[in-house]
This record gives structure tokens, sequence and C-alpha cells, in this order.
């Protein structure tokens, strides 16, 4: 049966139809469908939440007229779907709340609006029937033993249930990582794509499963750690802290999933938690990542990124710039001119491009403190004995290409 959506440019109902619209705590409904709501549907100036006449407010602004926190845009989705659920006999029209004075990104209240899980007495708008996301691939681009390429649609069968049927992907870039790890960029791919027709959520995290689903570009760790800051940031209250742009400044986050972004020279980025992203794009910036699954991206020159966490990814695209990784299975990249990439943790690799440096590290077994150091050593990237932008590891003291 075709999707069914919310019409355009509403200016009458039906009896048993209910407009649903974007309001804030204020129950200020002075603009956009809050504004139509008051002219045309019985909204009430005011009243913040629920049933007014023939609409229905759900708040996306705080009383200081800030976005509401996820926590909260979760309880006000709940809210509707409790109150439609009670009401099998109306139609609820959902409009794009969120997306209008409240400044949310239309593909997060998509998602948002997904993982409300609705019932079908309420229509939503055709621009949230597309979930933009993020996906992960074995080198041969196959994931769950089928195999994908960059360009091409697909659709599944059957009833889309996450985490059982249907193409999966994930809304937050940095959660791919939870299933393909950073350690494996170079090896496993990483796809930006968009994913529609029936779909269904896993909330442990941003795990999307969906009926179709088109594969996009390929994303390298700068461009996921770039996505993964504009995320973070559009779902989020601004917080100063979290990004510095002016000469020398500090960015730090610290939170699961944090993102910190420094964009002036001699800027620093720092993000301690579990599945962060720093990233520092000023000469001479750094860039930390010490949180497992971690990555870190210096792109100005003299830059220099650093991933100390287990899984984590360390990047440095500007010249003289250095990566590290020195966590366990963690993965270095440097591809500008006489940059250096250091792996230095347990079952670590590094990359470099034409006449940069990586530095290798093989440890043995696990002592019951550590894995003891056997040996380091450097190696130039001159494109014969050790191949540009090839990751490679050190075994039995030889840099062994992995493939």
């Amino acid at each position: 049966m075709k999707k069914k959506f919310t019409p355009e440019n509403i200016q009458e109902l039906k009896e048993n139809q209910v407009f649903v619209f974007g309001s804030n705590m204020n129950g200020n409904h002075a603009g956009g469908a809050a504004r139509l709501a008051v002219e045309k549907f019985g909204a009430i100036m005011g009243q913040a939440e629920g049933l007014q006449g023939q609409s229905y407010a759900i708040p996306t602004l705080d009383k200081d007229m800030e976005k509401v926190t996820e926590e909260e845009l979760i309880t006000y989705l709940g809210n509707l779907r409790n109150f439609a659920n009670k009401h099998p006999e109306k139609e609820f029209l959902l409009t794009a709340i969120g997306t209008g004075i409240a400044g949310f990104d239309t593909n997060y209240m998509a998602y948002m609006v997904l993982r409300a899980n609705l019932p079908g007495n309420v229509t939503i708008p055709e621009e949230f029937s597309k979930i933009k996301g993020f996906k992960g691939f074995n080198p041969d681009m196959t994931c769950r033993d089928f195999k994908y390429e960059e360009g091409k649609d697909y659709e599944e069968q059957g009833d889309i249930s996450a985490c059982s049927n249907g193409f999966h992907y994930c809304l937050h870039p940095l959660d791919v990582f939870g299933y393909y790890p950073p350690a494996n960029i170079g090896m496993n791919k990483f796809h930006e794509v968009e994913g529609s027709g029936d779909m269904d959520v896993d909330t442990d995290d941003t795990k999307i499963a969906c009926s179709k689903i088109h594969i996009g570009a390929e994303l390298s760790i700068k461009s996921i750690v770039d996505a993964a800051i504009k995320f973070t940031f559009s779902k989020c209250k601004w917080i100063k802290e979290n990004i510095a742009t002016g000469y020398q400044g500090a960015a730090s986050a610290t939170g699961y999933q944090g993102a910190a972004s420094a964009t002036g020279n001699q800027g620093a980025a720092s993000a301690t938690g579990n599945c962060g992203a720093a990233s520092a794009t000023g000469n001479q910036g750094a860039a930390s990542a010490t949180g497992n699954c971690g990555a870190a991206s210096a792109t100005g020159n003299q830059g220099a990124a650093s991933a100390t966490g287990n899984c984590g990814a360390a990047s440095a695209t500007g010249n003289c710039g250095a990566a590290s990784a020195t966590g366990n299975q963690g993965a270095a990249s440097a591809t500008g001119k006489e940059s250096i990439a250091l792996a230095a943790g347990k079952d670590c690799k590094a990359r470099g491009a034409l006449g940069c440096w990586i530095v290798l590290t093989e440890r043995g077994e696990w002592d019951g403190n550590t894995y003891p150091i056997i040996s380091v050593k450097a190696f130039k990237v001159d494109g014969k004995s050790i191949k540009e932008n090839t990751f490679y590891s050190l075994v039995n003291g030889e840099a062994v290409e992995m493939k």
C-alpha cells in the first residue's frame, strides 16, 4: 500500500483531522505552522503542548527559545504517540516540526519521528520519509554477506526490523565504528547512504533498518570526523566550550560521542569520551581523541592528531603533520608532505603518502600488565618497498602490508 504523507500547505481540515505543529514552552504561537494553527485550527496562545481545538502542539523550543534536549523531544513525541493510540478515529497530520524557527536539521527530526514509533493514524511530511546516514563495509564492499556498489540502489522485501531484516546503517557517524572500527580504515570502507521505504530503529544506538537504500560516496576519516562534529552541534544547545575559532583557541568534549573542533591556527581540540571526535583545522593545531573508538583529525600544516583509545583513528592531512595511534587496534594516517604516522599500540597500523614516514611497533602477548614492546622501526614511504597510502604493521621485525 502506498504510504500516505501529510499534505503541503494545509488550509482546511476534515472533521476527524488534527493539525500537528511545532511550538515552544511559552506557548507563543506567533510564526510558521504555529501561527496557522492559531488562525485556522483552534490553537491556544499560552498552551505549549497537546490538543488545542483541531490542532496538537509539540514543543521544540524551551522557554528561553533554545532547542529542547533530545530527551525532552523523545518525551513530547511519546506523548503524541500515546494520544494518537487512544484516538484511532482521528487522523493526525504531522508537519515538519522543529525544522523552521527551532533550527533542527531535517534529517535529524526525521530520525526522531521514526524513533517515536508513531501509529498508523499519524501521517508524516514527505521530507521525513528519507534519512541520510553512514554505513560500514568489508574491503570488498560486502556487509552481512551482501555485496554493494557505490551509486547503486537496493531494495529488501519482507517485514523490516532492526538487527533482523533490512539494510542497516547509522545516523550518528561515529556509531559505525562500533561495527567497523576505524582502525580498519584502508581495509574496511565507509560510505554515506540514504534509507527510505519501510524503516525501523534500534534505540541502543542510532542504527536504522530500511527496505530501500542508496549507497553514496566513500568517506575518509576526516569526512567522518567532520560529519560527527556537525551532527553533534546540529542537535544540541550551543555550548561555547565545544568549538574554538580564534587564534590559539581550545575546545574540549568529555562526554560519550562528544565532538570538539578548533579551527584557528595553533588551536587544540580534545575528545575524551568513547566514540568522540576531535578536529583541528588550523595550522599547528592539535587534535586528541582518548576514548575507545575515537577519531582525531588535524588538517592544517604542522598539525598533530592523536588517538589513544582502543580502535581509534588518527589522521594528519596537512604538510609536516603527525598522526599517532597508541591504543590497541588503532590506525594512523599521514597524507601531507614530510608527515609522519605512528602506530604504537597492539595490532596497530599506519600508512602515509609518498615521502612520508611511518613508525611501526611490534608488541608481544599480554604479560598480565601490558603488551610488551618487541621492536619499533621507521620506514620511508618510497612507493617501492613501502607503498603509498597502504597500511602496514610490524611483524617479526618487518613491515607487512595489511590486506
